[in-house]
């Protein structure tokens, strides 16, 4: 499905755990000299403008990240990293997509490979993706479905190497897509990181779990002892949160509560501490949030 742009959402609470975690998996490969490649899936335009009609239409980077956006004090340390990087963007009312945060973290020794499908979005990628950045690795851009690219290109030379999964779930192939791609790429390549992210969302609750649970099942079959973590952001009380379609959110002028009430983030070959750390910035995020609920209250 071509209509999704992720404009409308950057900087909302399901980029907070995205790209901390994503940060986090990153700095994990950077440990060693070794060259390593990265798979982005489903990029996106890689910047956002935050100024842009659609990002204020639905007000989600207000809910989420510029909630955070002058935090000083105790702030666990993952979240810290994710925070410093991204003001220097908010200075200037952008946000960085995944694709900015994977070309500023990796080195001249690694590859990054991008694909994209949206007409649109694929221009502004590549055009981003120009944007002068020192050391950058090797970026290569494709204008294919990243379930495709995937599969074919996987396992990379390197052999070390790590890929973000990241679809709109607009299609509700997606979650069939997912579970299909990861079983099929973890078998051939067993030691890259696979991060996947995927909605919370009540009325898709049982393809979720179903989706999760293969992958689980698929990856335990060749590893028993395989470090897995789920992590998930509820940023809303489920049982009082009203989802509304895209098209409904979208026609209230972001009236409408978000979507979602939270998020996940599954991560296979999940490198040392990860869901420790993640686990304290879900539980910070949470606290902070609510603090503000009270105080707007």
């Amino acid at each position: 499905m071509l209509s999704y742009q992720h404009i409308f959402h950057a900087g909302n609470h399901a980029d907070l755990l995205k790209h901390t975690v994503l940060i986090q998996v990153l700095k994990s490969l950077n440990k060693k000299e070794k060259p390593y490649t990265f798979f982005d899936t489903h990029s996106g335009s890689g910047l956002y403008d935050l100024t842009d009609s659609r990002s204020l239409k639905t007000g989600e980077a207000e809910k989420g990240i510029s909630v955070f956006s002058k935090t000083d004090g105790d702030v666990p340390s993952a979240f810290a990293d994710y925070l410093s990087f991204v003001k220097s963007y908010l200075s200037d009312s952008r946000y960085p997509g995944s694709p900015e945060i994977e070309r500023r973290y990796m080195r001249r020794q690694d590859v990054l490979i991008l694909s994209e499908l949206h007409p649109q979005e694929i221009e502004n990628l590549r055009e981003n993706m120009k944007r002068p950045c020192e050391g950058s690795p090797t970026v290569q851009v494709h204008n294919r479905s990243g379930w495709e690219m995937l599969k074919a290109l996987t396992p990379p030379q390197t052999k070390r190497g790590a890929v973000l999964i990241d679809p709109s779930y607009e299609e509700s192939s997606d979650y069939e897509n997912a579970a299909d791609t990861i079983c099929a790429v973890h078998k051939k390549w067993t030691n890259g990181i696979i991060m996947l992210w995927y909605p919370l969302l009540a009325h898709r609750e049982g393809e979720i779990e179903a989706m999760l649970d293969r992958i689980i099942e698929g990856a335990r079959a060749i590893n028993q002892n395989i470090e897995i973590c789920d992590l998930r952001l509820e940023f809303f009380d489920k049982s009082e949160h009203k989802e509304v379609s895209l098209e409904e959110f979208r026609a209230e002028n972001g009236k409408n509560p978000p979507r979602l009430y939270g998020s996940g983030m599954l991560v296979l070959n999940s490198p040392w501490k990860l869901e420790e750390d993640i686990q304290s910035v879900i539980e910070y995020i949470k606290n902070e949030i609510g603090f503000q609920h009270q105080t707007e209250g």
